[in-house]
């Protein structure tokens, strides 16, 4: 990376970035989809038990054009955590942030929804 050879670097995360930070990932044993609190949700029955049949419905796009509540309730903690600083970006996030410094980052794709790409200096245009 160093090299003069490489000049552009395109970055695609997903939970693994975070979870050094403390947030929990969506499929382990303790993760998200295993610990969520179905019946606390705000939706219709029907949903609950699509939820509950698969937890990966509460992100589901169909679900979210339909009721949107679900996805906002998991969400909420991971956007108060982030704007009160719970988390801090980890090191494979400064990373990404050298890297922008040195005018090698083509594009950081990122799934998470943590937010912790905000709290480094990298252009907010290369964050997708």
């Amino acid at each position: 990376i160093l090299s003069d050879h490489c000049m552009h670097v395109g970055v695609l995360t997903g939970a693994g970035v975070s979870v050094a930070a403390g947030i929990p990932d969506f499929r382990s044993p303790t993760g998200m989809y295993a610990t969520l609190p179905i019946d606390r949700l705000t939706a219709t029955d029907r949903e609950k038990a699509a939820i509950k049949a698969d937890p990966v419905m509460v992100v589901d796009s169909s679900m979210f054009r339909k009721n949107q509540f679900p996805y906002l309730e998991v969400r909420r903690p991971f956007i108060l955590g982030t704007q009160q600083r719970k988390w801090r970006a980890t090191a494979t996030h400064r990373l990404f942030e050298l890297l922008a410094k040195h005018g090698k980052l083509t594009r950081l794709f990122t799934q998470n929804i943590d937010g912790l790409d905000y709290q480094t200096s990298i252009p907010a245009d290369l964050i997708v």
